[in-house]
């Protein structure tokens, strides 16, 4: 079953890109089209995405949908899938190279996680993982290296960031802030980013599992783990609106330089 879903969210995938292909949708991809189910504003590129994956999904499995914009689709299967269909959606607008699609398969909640898939919408490039069957970019198996000298952070900043976010940049070597989370854990799990850190104040701009599943599931599976600002292995229930601070590690001994 977990193998099927796969080949299905590549396929949503591939029609992901050809539909932001489409002159109509670039040129609306500005738009605003309401407020989506986790209460953030949608834009042209955002409906246009879900439009797409939700037609296909429903048209082929009996599964429930969670998805950012539209919320809960309830269907007669068991199970749901949680779908963002463009995580990063202002770097689509700035025509910045750095976003992605999100799709996970979980019966229950986060930490059930059985399939996780993120593509990045530009440059073609893929991350999955199938719970207990390791975690691959572009079909080859992720392993990243523990122990370096030199670390590469990428922490959530600017002014709705958590003050000691700032200060916890000065730590590493480098720092980046990319914008598509999904894509930025997934970078930890393949060992280009050692750490992720999102914090925000009282949790007002933290992530949603729609944000979290895939990627979640494909950094434990390399070995990984996701926790909350606590450092609690992290877990959230289906839920479009439900917001978390996290912090993504692949070596856990970096834990000892955490704010």
């Amino acid at each position: 079953m977990e193998k099927k879903i796969l080949t299905h969210f590549r396929r949503c995938a591939e029609k992901v890109e050809e539909t932001l292909k489409v002159e109509r949708v670039v040129q609306k991809k500005d738009e605003y089209m309401g407020t989506g189910a986790d209460g953030t504003p949608s834009k042209g590129i955002d409906i246009a995405a879900e439009k797409v994956v939700i037609d296909h999904l429903t048209e082929r499995t009996d599964l429930s949908l969670l998805s950012e914009e539209k919320g809960l689709v309830e269907q007669s299967g068991d199970g749901f899938v949680v779908i963002d269909p463009v995580d990063g959606t202002r770097n689509a607008l700035l025509d910045i190279p750095f976003y992605c699609i999100s799709l996970a398969y979980t019966p229950s909640t986060l930490k059930e996680v059985k399939v996780g898939y993120v593509r990045n919408l530009v440059t073609g490039t893929e991350y999955h993982a199938l719970k207990g069957k390791g975690s691959f970019k572009d079909g080859i198996l992720l392993s990243p290296a523990k122990n370096k000298e030199e670390h590469l952070f990428s922490i959530y900043l600017g002014e709705k960031s958590h003050e000691k976010s700032s200060g916890f940049a000065s730590k590493p070597r480098r720092v980046r802030s990319l914008g598509s989370a999904a894509l930025e854990i997934c970078k930890v799990a393949e060992g280009v980013f050692d750490l992720y850190y999102h914090r925000t104040p009282r949790e007002r701009r933290g992530l949603r599992i729609t944000d979290l599943a895939a990627a979640t599931l494909i950094l434990r599976e390399a070995g990984g783990e996701v926790y909350d600002k606590d450092l609690n292995r992290l877990e959230m229930g289906i839920d479009a609106a439900h917001r978390r601070d996290i912090i993504a590690i692949y070596d856990q001994g970096l834990k000892e330089v955490l704010p």
